[in-house]
This record gives C-alpha cells, sequence and structure tokens, in this order.
C-alpha cells in the first residue's frame, strides 16, 4: 500500500470519527449556551458553572484532537474565561460561544487537497 492511500484512509477514518463525535461537541457547545443564557438571567451557581467549565474543556481537548485548532483556541478561551474569580463578561462569553458555534458547525475534517487550498 503506498503512503498516499495509507493517508487517505486516516484522512476517512478520521473524518468518520468526527461525524460521529459532532453530536457530542454540539451538546457540550449547547451547555455552554445553556450557561450563558443562566448568566444573563442570574441563574448561575457552581454547579452551572462547574458543568460549563467542563464542557469548555471538553471541547477544547477533543477538537484540538482533530486538528480544529482554531475552535479549540476558542474553547481554550472559554475556558479562561470561566476559571476566573469573578463573573464572566456576559458580551465576550457571548462572543466566543457565539464564534464556537460558528466554527463547529461550519467544520469538517481537512483533506490533503483541501490543505492545499487553504495555504
Amino acid at each position: 500500500m503506498t503512503r498516499q492511500r495509507n493517508e487517505e484512509k486516516v484522512r476517512a477514518a478520521l473524518e468518520k470519527v468526527w461525524l460521529n463525535s459532532r453530536p457530542e461537541a454540539l451538546s457540550r457547545l449547547a451547555t455552554l449556551e445553556g450557561f450563558l443564557e443562566a448568566l444573563r438571567s442570574g441563574r448561575t451557581n457552581e454547579e452551572c458553572l462547574g458543568t460549563a467549565l467542563s464542557a469548555a474543556h471538553r471541547l477544547s481537548g477533543s477538537l484540538g484532537m482533530f486538528g480544529l485548532s482554531e475552535a479549540s483556541s476558542c474553547a481554550a478561551e472559554i475556558e479562561a474565561l470561566l476559571c476566573q474569580e469573578s463573573v464572566p463578561d456576559i458580551t465576550v462569553m457571548a462572543g466566543l460561544v457565539r464564534r464556537l458555534r460558528n466554527l463547529i458547525e461550519e467544520t469538517h475534517v481537512p483533506t490533503r487537497t483541501q490543505e492545499k487550498c487553504d495555504s
């Protein structure tokens, strides 16, 4: 088997895993959106914050595993915002969550051809 064929098989497998993992990523994103709504209405508590922090952390790691560095960085920014001692800035949080949603919804695992086009 040629190297190119092996790479194509790996990319196909990675894309299949991403398609299976995407619903979980969207669920974690929904958790962050729920926290944002609770933040806007003043209904946050430690449990809600902990759940949102876990979702952001897991998104950062799992998106990074798929090579989705921009989405992973965005999730890491949300995680850092949630780790602050003070209440997160709603405007900043809303912008990051919106950006993360856009990145996840537009995401597919890059193929070799697409990587060359993006360069």
